[in-house]
């Protein structure tokens, strides 16, 4: 019996030895067949051409639609894309990442100016090194760039007027907040806001301040733009961040007689729409500018022609249309 007993337990260590001796061939095959997968995929992509995306922020929501508008397109056109950028808005790190890249040798590089006089000469150093570049975003357009992908800023301006000009009425003496008095974006958005405001006598822009692109220094200009423009009944921001600062100081003043008009659909704007404290917003198209760029630049390696300038998209988002999930 106690042999019987033996043989079995023997019969079962042999078959559990055996179930464990396969299975661990099975994952083996499956590891090496992983690892072979992942070796060939990475010697694909050392094939594919390096092309560095460089942000205004890495962690801003607007430029991480940029980053997989960018990264699709990769996938797509059979590009490798390293998108970096510095942890806060920063002129002085971007040049020195775009610095970096040409230093690298990169295939291309996608980038923002923000300043012509920092930007456009690396540009110009890229292009005489045989890397592209695409500017995004905001043109470079005195520089050697092959291509500009973003808004017309002009346009996107003038839509923003236009939309202040039909919504409020009676006479109204306006505050602009603008991101960045260097950009050539920035500029190009007050120039077209400018030029429907000037087409109506009622509307008059009495102060103009710049954010650096901050909520809290759209808050402080704000604050003081109001304090010493009291009858200001209109406050325009044309960059991402502006709405919201402006939002701020209303609140800290209690002015809610205000109506406020921004760019770009961030989180807080659209809260802020719904619960009707910010009356409307131009919104661009990030995604698209990330694909885009990177499209134009494959073209352009593979040894097609592209043009100079290609524009995407703009919109208006309002209470209205927000609860329907669409833009005008």
């Amino acid at each position: 019996m106690a042999q019987k007993k033996w043989t079995i337990s023997l019969i079962i260590l042999l078959v559990l030895f055996l179930y464990v001796f396969f299975h661990f061939i099975t994952v083996t095959k499956q590891l090496e067949k992983t690892v072979a997968k992942l070796q060939h995929e990475q010697k694909m992509m050392s094939h594919f051409p390096h092309v560095i995306l460089i942000s205004q922020e890495f962690d801003n929501p607007y430029w991480r639609k940029i980053e997989q508008g960018a990264k699709e397109a990769g996938k797509q056109y059979d590009v490798n894309i390293e998108y970096i950028g510095p942890l806060r808005t920063s002129i002085e790190e971007q040049v020195k990442l775009l610095e970096k890249a040409i230093a690298s040798r990169v295939d291309g590089i996608i980038v923002q100016n923000l300043k012509d006089e920092a930007f456009t000469p690396l540009i110009d150093k890229a292009i005489s090194r045989n890397i592209p570049v695409i500017t995004i975003d905001a043109d470079a357009p005195k520089s050697r760039r092959i291509a500009y992908v973003g808004t017309n800023n002009f346009e996107a301006g003038r839509l923003l007027g236009q939309e202040v000009a039909s919504r409020v009425e009676g006479k109204q003496e306006i505050g602009i907040m603008i991101g960045t008095d260097t950009s050539e974006n920035q500029r190009l958005r007050l120039q077209g806001f400018l030029s429907v405001i000037t087409e109506y006598p009622r509307l008059k822009v009495v102060s103009v301040a710049s954010s650096n692109i901050s909520r809290i220094q759209a808050s402080i200009q704000a604050e003081q733009m109001l304090r010493k423009h009291p009858n200001i009944s209109v406050m325009v921001g044309t960059s991402a961040l502006d709405a919201i600062g402006i939002r701020m100081a209303i609140k800290n003043l209690h002015r809610e007689d205000i109506q406020i008009f921004g760019f770009d659909d961030v989180e807080e704007t659209m809260e802020a729409i719904k619960e009707g404290d910010i009356v409307a917003t131009v919104v661009q198209k990030p995604y698209d500018m990330g694909y885009s760029a990177v499209k134009l630049m494959a073209d352009h390696l593979s040894g097609k022609q592209i043009d100079k300038e290609h524009f995407t998209a703009t919109g208006v988002i309002d209470y209205q249309n927000i609860q329907q999930g669409r833009n005008k």
